[in-house]
C-alpha cells in the first residue's frame, strides 16, 4: 500500500509541476512578446516629446533643428498639427487624400480609433493638437473600458481564482490517480495470488483492463498447467506405488523360498550358497523399492513429516550404534565426535526418516538412489546435503540441519 501512496503523491506532484510549468511558460511568453514588440514601439520618439519638439518660429511651426525631421519622425508614417479650429497648420508627409480641416466630431473619432485606417496618436500643445500616425497594420488601437468596481474585483480575485483552478486540477489528478491506484492495487494483489499458486479473475474494465485481461489469461494458463502437472505427478506416484505393491508379493515368496533353501541341510553347500545370494539380492531389491517409494513421496509432498523436537546428541549416538551393530561395520570404522553445544542442540526432525537400513555387506556398492533419498530427507527438513570425494580416498558427505530453539528454554 505504501508503494501506491508514493505513486499517488508523485503523480499529483508531477501534475502540479506540469501545470505550474505551463503557467510559467505562458507568462514567460507574454513577457517576452511584450518586451520584444515593446522595444519596437519604444524605438519611436514618444508622442509627447515629438509634440513638444514642434515649436513656433517666424516662418511657422518647426521641429527642433537639433535633429532632422526624418530622425524625429522615425517609426511614424506622417504627422500634422491642428489649430483650435481643426485646420492643418503644419504637416510632414501627410497623404494627399486626407482632409485639411477636421471637425470636432472627426477629431474625437480618430483620436480614439483610426483616421482612414491609419493608427494615430494625439497630443495637446499650446498651438493646438499634434497628430502622428504609424504605418497601417502595425498597431492594434482600440479603447477598452469597463466598470471600475468590476475591474477591481477581477484584479483582486485573480490570484484566488488561479489558486482555486490549481486546487481543482490537483483534486482531479488526485481522484483519477487514486482510482487508478486502486485498480493497480487490485492487479498487484492478483499477481501475488498467482505467485502463490492461486487462481484469480480480475475485472477488465477501466484504463487497466488490458493489463487485467493479460493477468487473467496468465492465471488460467498457469491453472491448466498446474492441473496437468498434478495429474502427471499423481499418475507417476500411483504407478510407482502400484508397481511396488505388485512386486512385493512375488518378492516375499522369493525371499521365503530362498531362506528355506538356505537353511535346508539336505542341499549341497553350493546350492545353499546360491540360495543365500538370492536372498541377499532380493533384500537389496526390497530396499530399493522402499527407497523408490520414499523418494517419490518426498518429491511430490506425499510423505508427511512427523517432526518433533529431537536432541541432536542422542540421535547421532543412536545412529552410530545402529551402524556398529550392522554387517557394514565389518568393512569400516566409525568415529563420533560431538561438541558440547552440538550435543544439546535441538533439531525439529522426523527421527524415523534417519533410521539406517542395515543389511548385509555385499560385494556391490550401495545404489546411488540411497544418496538421493538422503538429500531429499535433509531438504525436507530445511537443510542441505553435499557429497564429494575425500582425500586421499573414499567419499565425504556433509549434512547440515537447522537448529531450533529448545522448547524447555522458552
Amino acid at each position: 500500500m505504501k508503494t501506491f501512496t508514493r505513486m499517488i503523491g508523485r503523480y499529483v506532484l508531477a501534475t502540479a509541476a506540469v501545470v505550474l510549468l505551463v503557467v510559467g511558460l505562458l507568462l514567460g511568453a507574454v513577457v517576452y512578446l511584450g518586451l520584444h514588440y515593446g522595444e519596437a514601439a519604444d524605438s519611436r520618439v514618444r508622442i509627447g516629446t515629438l509634440a513638444e519638439a514642434l515649436t513656433p518660429t517666424a516662418d511657422g511651426l518647426q521641429l527642433d533643428p537639433a535633429r532632422t525631421p526624418a530622425d524625429w519622425l522615425q517609426g511614424y508614417a506622417w504627422a500634422m498639427a491642428l489649430d483650435d479650429d481643426g485646420s492643418v497648420i503644419w504637416q510632414h508627409d501627410l497623404p494627399q487624400n486626407l482632409n485639411k480641416h477636421y471637425t470636432a466630431s472627426e477629431i474625437a473619432s480618430f483620436s480614439r480609433w483610426y483616421l482612414d485606417d491609419w493608427p494615430v496618436f494625439c497630443w495637446t500643445a499650446d498651438y493646438g493638437l499634434f497628430v502622428a500616425a504609424v504605418p497601417r497594420g502595425s498597431v492594434w488601437k482600440y479603447n477598452i473600458y469597463n466598470n471600475e468596481q468590476l475591474m477591481n474585483a477581477m484584479a483582486a480575485g485573480m490570484l484566488p481564482a488561479l489558486a482555486l483552478l490549481l486546487g481543482v486540477a490537483a483534486a482531479c489528478c488526485l481522484l483519477f490517480s487514486w482510482r487508478g491506484a486502486r485498480r493497480l492495487q487490485t492487479i498487484a494483489a492478483g499477481l501475488a495470488t498467482v505467485a502463490d499458486g492461486g487462481t484469480i479473475r480480475l475485472p477488465t474494465d477501466g484504463f487497466a483492463g488490458e493489463l487485467a485481461d493479460t493477468v487473467n489469461r496468465t492465471s488460467e494458463q498457469l491453472r491448466r498447467r498446474n492441473e496437468i502437472i498434478a495429474r502427471r505427478d499423481d499418475a507417476r506416484t500411483s504407478w510407482i506405488a502400484g508397481v511396488s505393491h505388485d512386486v512385493r508379493t512375488p518378492l516375499a515368496l522369493i525371499l521365503g523360498w530362498a531362506e528355506q533353501l538356505e537353511q535346508d541341510t539336505a542341499l549341497p553347500a553350493a546350492a545353499r550358497q546360491k540360495a543365500c545370494g538370492i536372498r541377499t539380492q532380493s533384500e537389496k531389491l526390497r530396499a530399493l523399492i522402499e527407497d523408490l517409494n520414499l523418494t517419490s513421496k518426498l518429491q511430490y509432498g506425499a510423505q508427511p513429516l512427523r517432526c518433533r523436537p529431537t536432541q541432536a546428541g542422542p540421535l547421532l549416538r543412536r545412529l552410530a550404534a545402529e551402524f556398529c551393530d550392522s554387517p557394514l561395520a565389518a568393512s569400516c570404522t566409525v568415529a563420533l565426535e560431538i561438541a558440547p553445544d552440538a550435543d544439546k542442540a535441538i533439531l525439529d526432525a522426523d527421527a524415523a526418516l534417519h533410521a539406517l537400513q542395515t543389511g548385509e555387506a555385499g560385494e556391490n556398492t550401495p545404489h546411488i538412489l540411497g544418496l538421493h533419498v538422503v538429500e531429499q530427507i535433509i531438504r525436507a527438513h530445511g537443510g542441505t546435503a553435499a557429497f564429494a570425494r575425500n582425500a586421499p580416498r573414499g567419499a565425504k558427505a556433509v549434512l547440515v540441519l537447522p537448529v531450533t530453539e529448545d522448547p524447555a528454554a522458552r
